[in-house]
């Protein structure tokens, strides 16, 4: 159980090194009171919560949203928006994959384009808020914050699918083998008592 965890860990340590270099690379929009980052590296959070497990996909959030404030390429609105994504994308698919289940590619398509779309919402309600709570009008926070929210989404939808594949193949190579649950007999069992009646009639 140690050596499964000290790899689960390698993973993680992998995507916040990921999720750190694209959380310096997002985009970035000019705003009355300041600059607003693109929450880009939620993606990887994302990926790593379909491909691994929901518990690893916020522990990626949280340590990368540390490292990027230190970095004054997030704030508490941006590590917000990642925990706020992921946490949906882990209710979602029932906080974790086994990975004895099979995961078609059009699975993963949907998913990246679900999580896209989610991610236009969160983006548009918290930047609104940041908007109000700056003193400033949200309305044209959001309007000016269009354009970098809408790549985020598009880049969302195309590469949360793929990047979750590698993770899940990843996870497949590193961690030992995993049963689907489906000859799982820890829950009710069904027993047919029809032929022990006709025998004792």
């Amino acid at each position: 159980m140690k050596k499964h965890w000290v790899k689960v860990g390698g993973i993680i340590i992998l995507a916040v090194v990921l999720m750190v270099i694209v959380g310096l690379v997002s985009f970035r929009t000019v705003v009355p009171t300041g600059v607003l980052i693109a929450p880009l590296g939620g993606l990887v959070a994302v990926a790593v919560t379909i491909g691994v497990g929901t518990v690893p996909g916020v522990l990626t959030v949280v340590v990368a949203g540390i490292i990027l404030h230190f970095l004054q390429n997030a704030d508490w609105l941006l590590v917000l928006n990642f925990l706020l994504l992921t946490l949906f994308i882990g209710w979602l698919i029932g906080w974790r994959l086994p990975r004895g289940q099979r995961v078609t590619h059009q699975q993963l398509i949907w998913l990246g384009i679900v999580s896209g779309i989610t991610e236009f919402l969160i983006t548009v309600c918290l930047t609104a808020l940041f908007g109000w709570q700056t003193g400033g009008s949200w309305l044209v926070f959001v309007r000016l914050n269009l354009l970098s929210t809408v790549l985020t989404v598009l880049c969302d939808a195309v590469f949360i699918g793929p990047l979750a594949f590698i993770f899940r193949w990843l996870a497949d190579q590193l961690l030992p083998p995993e049963e689907d649950g489906s000859n799982d007999h820890h829950g009710a069992v069904e027993i047919d008592l029809s032929e022990k009646k006709k025998n004792q009639k």
